[in-house]
């Protein structure tokens, strides 16, 4: 067996005193768990197969279906535009009860092919299903597809940004949703006045610069940041 590191593992209160009652290796199931964690997560990140709802895996087969029509892969923004015109999903409806009014974009398109997940789709839904992990769900939803779009760094992010919307915003209303799914609260984003203007802007730099990737080749000239 290799050398052993050493990570602290909080559990609330109840959580340890049953733990302890129970007689369990805290280390032992602590490993299982993010060995099984690492395993699911390889698999997404190579074929985009994991524990999705059965609306997320309708709007990824959807958008396989259309994208192959057209000739071409599914980015990750073009699993963002599905899920905001299906609109009755949690990750839709929660954009909507922040306040903005978000129609889909029109998107640059995605690589040529033949409506395979592209790879910034596949890192969008391997963040997504770390953010299901950091929330404690059990399942991987179109929630945790628009949280981790709206992440820094993330290929949405600067489009959320210009609307005032946060990942950090995002899983507030989604929890507020979960615990009350009649609630009308929301919170506020810092939209500016010209934010619309400025989405066209950043949605317009988006498919200048596919553009210029798409005449240089790969490796060559501007890309889309999808790290």
């Amino acid at each position: 067996m290799g050398r052993m590191g050493k990570v602290n593992v909080y559990l609330p209160d109840d959580l340890e005193r049953a733990v302890r009652a129970a007689g369990l290796s805290v280390s032992a199931v602590c490993q299982s768990a993010l060995q099984s964690a690492l395993a699911k997560l390889g698999q997404l990140s190579s074929t985009g197969q994991g524990h999705f709802t059965p609306r997320l895996t309708a709007i990824i087969d959807s958008q396989r279906t259309l994208r192959a029509g057209q000739g071409r892969d599914v980015s990750a923004l073009d699993l963002l535009c599905g899920i905001l015109k299906d609109g009755e999903n949690l990750g839709a409806r929660a954009v909507q009860a922040l306040g903005v009014d978000l129609p889909a974009p029109n998107i640059p398109q995605g690589p040529e092919g033949t409506g395979a997940l592209a790879p910034d789709a596949l890192e969008a839904l391997a963040n997504a299903f770390k953010v299901a992990l950091d929330m404690r769900h059990d399942h991987i939803g179109t929630e945790h597809v628009v949280i981790a779009m709206a992440a820094d760094g993330a290929p949405a992010h600067d489009i959320f940004a210009v609307l005032g919307i946060t990942d950090r915003l995002l899983r507030q209303q989604v929890e507020r949703m979960i615990a009350n799914p009649w609630t009308h609260q929301h919170g506020k984003p810092e939209v500016q006045p010209d934010a619309f203007a400025r989405l066209d802007e950043e949605v317009r730099r988006l498919a200048a610069e596919l553009g210029e990737l798409r005449r240089n080749g790969p490796g060559q000239g501007p890309g889309l940041d999808t790290a």
